[in-house]
């Protein structure tokens, strides 16, 4: 009798095994993920307006009223093992202003975007030349919108009196690029 509960029992085991069996499958995913580097000015409704006071007394110089500002919002990614990336600011076009010198000011990081976000220059002379106004940009975004990004200010100032010139219309337009 224990011989056939013995034997009942390991049955019953085996049979509660095979009928619970598992199989396995399995399948590859691929990922199509592209390398982007997007760049945005924000607010972009309106356009940056530098102005100078005339001066209230004969003999003393221009004033420049207080800086316009914008900011910059970026989203990047970076190929595996691959560069920071910058971003450059330059005059593209603009009616020759002698003597007159444009000031970027570009601010820290600012908001609660993700990833390695680039770090500011500070300041520069805007000019015809790229010049990186922020660097070591990794994948990351830093949201969208003004108060999000970095904070960039624009500031006139007569450099040069000697040779400064006022033109019946004065404008430029600044390029931003991002890249590596």
């Amino acid at each position: 009798m224990k011989f056939q509960t013995i034997l009942l029992i390991l049955f019953t085991s085996v049979m509660v095994n095979i009928g619970f069996s598992q199989t396995q499958s399995m399948h590859n995913v691929y990922f199509n993920l592209p390398e982007i580097a997007l760049l945005d000015i924000e607010p972009n409704t309106n356009d940056i307006i530098l102005e100078f006071d005339a001066p209230a007394e004969p003999g003393n110089e221009l004033t420049p009223i207080a800086g316009d500002t914008k900011w910059i919002n970026y989203t990047a990614t970076l190929a595996l093992a691959g560069t920071p990336k910058i971003i450059t600011a330059q005059i593209a076009s603009s009616t020759n202003i002698p003597g007159l010198n444009i000031e970027l000011v570009v601010s820290s990081y600012n908001g609660n975007g993700k990833g390695v976000l680039g770090t500011s220059v500070g300041s520069i002379n805007l000019s015809t030349t790229a010049q990186t106004i922020i660097s070591g940009i990794g994948g990351c975004f830093t949201r969208s919108g003004a108060n999000k990004g970095h904070e960039v200010e624009y500031n006139a100032t007569i450099s040069d009196y000697s040779i400064f010139e006022v033109p019946t219309t004065p404008n430029m337009e600044i390029i931003y690029t991002i890249g590596n």
